[in-house]
């Protein structure tokens, strides 16, 4: 059993990715980004689901803190997020995510094989 974290702070779609997710992984969401990095910690999940834009802190931000920790830093992140532009994905990219979603180009199902793929590799 894998243990998922998604940080998204739009409940119908962080219960709608829950619900594409589930299938006997563990899953918590959270919805606060000056949250996320705690949850992160304490969690300790195996697979992260990060949006970029959250109340609190952005999601950049978060993946910053992620990969600057001993204990976080190999957890694989996939970014799902309305951001289109060229420079934030380059940012994440180099920080080290194993993929990047933009939610009006990808489904759901898209997102969750890819979810799928990383945690049973």
């Amino acid at each position: 059993m894998s243990k998922i974290l998604i940080i998204e702070d739009e409940s119908t779609l962080s219960n709608a990715l829950h619900e594409a997710l589930i299938n006997g992984d563990e899953i918590e969401i959270e919805a606060d980004g000056s949250k996320a990095f705690q949850r992160v910690k304490e969690y300790k999940p195996d697979l992260i689901l990060l949006d970029l834009f959250l109340p609190g802190k952005p999601g950049e931000v978060i993946l910053e803190e992620i990969r600057s920790d001993a204990e976080t830093k190999n957890i694989p992140v996939l970014v799902a997020t309305v951001k289109a532009d060229k420079e934030a994905r380059e940012i994440c990219q180099k920080l080290g995510i194993s993929g990047y979603f933009i939610k009006a180009h990808h489904t759901l199902k898209e997102i969750a094989t890819e979810a799928k793929k990383i945690l049973h590799k």
